[in-house]
């Protein structure tokens, strides 16, 4: 039977929200910092497919990233750094500064098959309970879940009208609590489960794969929950049925993620990145209604990342992540990244 896990990464949304441990805010040096480094590429012809860690250099701000890195994988398994001022800049800049701190903290890989590494978060109209549906493209609710990487950062550009809320769950702390109150139901979800891979399926394999909501591996806890994933597999005619026992651990998985007592909760502001560690919690926002105007529209800018410090993964996941090696380059929906598609995703 399933066990209760103790790690620096089980804590309680009011608990934390009590403290800033999970927060940085940036001086007026590093924010220097980072304007200097960005001048300095595009003095030098530097575009953000050409950038290397090297052409971006950020002498003392990177001591600070390399807190973040730990924290991450060793610690609570999210930061948030606050204060950068965005209004200031052009988002093609914005863009520029975004990829060259995600080129301190891992390597960045696609989010889709069209081979998009610097993902635009924002509302255009995708109805996310398609076959393909991808709800960063929507103003929809999306519920407590998992992105496809070691860890993924948002950047805060612009916010909504109203709405929009950012929530953040320790995936362990809900473990417990269901090892506590259902072990019977923790147990079912450590057993593989079929996932849709909504659309973004490698050359000439299924639309669907199996894989377990909850792995231990090496001593390390590790989950990745999409529920909309499992949902859209069901819709499929040569997919194994869940059982009722899987649907109400499912449901008792959602419940749980959805109570205040586990949430940690905030409102982005212009400025701010977010960075969680997708193996120990989860995230879900709010619906959002966004301004009339094109220019005002809610902006957020995503980063998935395999980081050099991440834990070795079960091969439970290998259908998705494909390398389950610690630091390994791993996650991301197969594609391949040319500098046309690149730059596409540079249009502001």
């Amino acid at each position: 039977m399933p066990q209760e896990i103790q790690a620096k990464c089980v804590w309680r949304g009011p608990d934390l929200a009590k403290s800033d441990a999970w927060v940085y805010r940036l001086t007026d040096a590093d924010v220097a910092e980072l304007d200097a480094a960005l001048r300095g590429a595009q003095a030098k012809g530097k575009t953000p497919y050409t950038l290397t860690k090297a052409d971006f250099p950020l002498p003392n701000f990177s001591r600070e990233l390399a807190k973040v890195q730990d924290e991450l994988e060793n610690g609570l398994g999210l930061r948030l750094l606050r204060g950068f001022p965005a209004l200031r800049y052009s988002k093609p800049d914005l863009k520029f500064i975004y990829w060259g701190i995600g080129l301190h903290l891992g390597t960045a890989v696609t989010q889709s098959r069209a081979g998009d590494v610097l993902g635009d978060v924002r509302d255009i109209g995708v109805e996310i309970d398609s076959p393909t549906g991808r709800g960063y493209t929507s103003s929809a609710e999306l519920n407590c879940h998992c992105d496809s990487c070691d860890v993924t950062g948002l950047f805060c550009l612009q916010v909504a009208k109203s709405g929009g809320l950012s929530s953040i769950v320790s995936a362990i702390a809900v473990h417990n609590e269901i090892v506590r109150t259902r072990p019977d139901l923790a147990e079912i979800l450590y057993k593989p489960f079929p996932w849709s891979w909504m659309g973004n399926e490698p050359p000439g394999a299924k639309p669907w794969y199996m894989q377990p909501i909850y792995t231990v591996h090496n001593g390390k806890f590790a989950s990745r929950y999409v529920r909309g994933h499992i949902r859209q597999a069901q819709k499929m005619q040569d997919t194994p049925k869940l059982t009722r026992q899987q649907v109400e651990a499912l449901d008792y998985l959602d419940a749980t993620t959805s109570r205040d007592d586990f949430r940690l909760t905030m409102m982005f502001e212009p400025g701010d990145i977010q960075f969680v560690n997708n193996h120990v919690t989860y995230h879900a926002r709010t619906h959002f209604e966004d301004w009339p105007e094109p220019e005002r529209k809610r902006h957020l800018l995503r980063l998935w990342l395999a980081m050099p410090n991440s834990r070795a993964l079960s091969d439970a996941f290998l259908p998705f992540y494909r390398e389950t090696k610690p630091g390994a380059v791993r996650g991301g929906f197969p594609s391949r990244m040319t500098e046309q598609a690149f730059e596409t995703f540079l249009i502001p």
